[in-house]
């Protein structure tokens, strides 16, 4: 995977210290911090994560007018705001600069990474994902999916880690998977490939973080497929987490409370945003009640208790 490092980070592994340029090769462990850096501080026994799918942010389409832009921009500022979560992921923003203007009005957010990933053919512009949040990051980098054979997934993935408090650790994974455009039988071999590829890193940083503690694992974004849904009846990319030991956000929650895509006139609603855990407890799960102004997706939080180090 191509990785590249968009934010600083605290060195928490053994390991050599590594000096890299934006978008250089380097390696996944974490960094030195940035001069003058706020120190770490812990936060409670609960935390609360948000995802959210912005559309196109800013602008909801590819070349929007100013004027378009202008209008996302403050649908979004005012649903960001009833989110009260201390780590969000957005997918579909443009690039860095543009993330931190999406979480703006929220007091002591900063973006920690964003990616930067090519534009697929024929497009002009890229969609990226990000994860912001109120806490300073252990570390924090995107990757591309590698080629499997004669296919290649689309996009990547962000990462950060955080220290919640003195040995425990929280690893947030956002994902943006492979629309359903063009053929279903070519869409479902990409997203299913993006989560073999997702398990491979965990177990990696399993590996390397686990040296500092008991991990909590967050992976949640816009996954583009559904457990309700015939046309994915055959599908593993969901199942592929719940296999091996993640727990859905959405268990046991009637699915019209879920549906994080209203219907539109050529779609029924559906269920494609989804967050995946371990190493927590949910308390509570629930779309938020995001405007159709600011995108086409609602956002989805999750507040999850840590568990106790023994």
């Amino acid at each position: 995977m191509k990785r590249e490092i968009f934010a600083c980070s605290y060195f928490v592994v053994g390991a050599a210290v590594l000096v890299a340029a934006l978008h250089a090769q380097t390696s996944p462990w974490p960094f030195p911090p940035r001069p003058g850096a706020a120190p770490q501080t812990f936060i409670a026994r609960s935390i609360t994560v948000a995802f959210w799918n912005i559309q196109w942010f800013p602008g909801r389409q590819p070349n929007a007018t100013r004027g378009e832009e202008n209008r996302q921009i403050n649908s979004v500022h005012r649903d960001m705001v009833q989110l009260n979560a201390d780590i969000i992921g957005m997918e579909e923003v443009r690039d860095f600069a543009r993330a931190g203007v999406a979480v703006a009005p929220l007091t002591g957010f900063k973006v920690d990474v964003c990616a930067n990933f090519p534009p697929r053919e024929s497009q002009a512009e890229a969609q990226q994902v990000a994860i912001a949040s109120r806490l300073q990051p252990l570390s924090a980098w995107a990757e591309e999916w590698k080629p499997a054979g004669a296919m290649t997934p689309p996009r990547g993935f962000a990462f950060a880690a955080y220290e919640l408090a003195p040995r425990q650790v929280v690893l947030i994974y956002d994902v943006h998977l492979k629309s359903n455009r063009g053929d279903i039988q070519e869409n479902i071999p990409l997203r299913q490939e993006s989560i073999r590829q997702l398990r491979a890193h965990m177990s990696a940083m399993e590996s390397a973080y686990g040296k500092l503690g008991a991990i909590t694992w967050i992976v949640g974004g816009d996954f583009n497929t559904s457990l309700d849904d015939k046309r994915f009846a055959a599908e593993t990319t969901l199942r592929t987490l719940m296999s091996n030991g993640f727990a859905w956000i959405w268990q046991n929650v009637p699915a019209m409370s879920r549906m994080t895509l209203p219907p539109d006139k050529d779609f029924p609603a559906a269920c494609f945003d989804h967050v995946f855990y371990r190493g927590a407890t949910l308390r509570r799960a629930w779309v938020a009640n995001t405007s159709s102004q600011s995108s086409d997706h609602r956002a989805i939080v999750a507040t999850f208790d840590r568990a106790a180090v023994r």
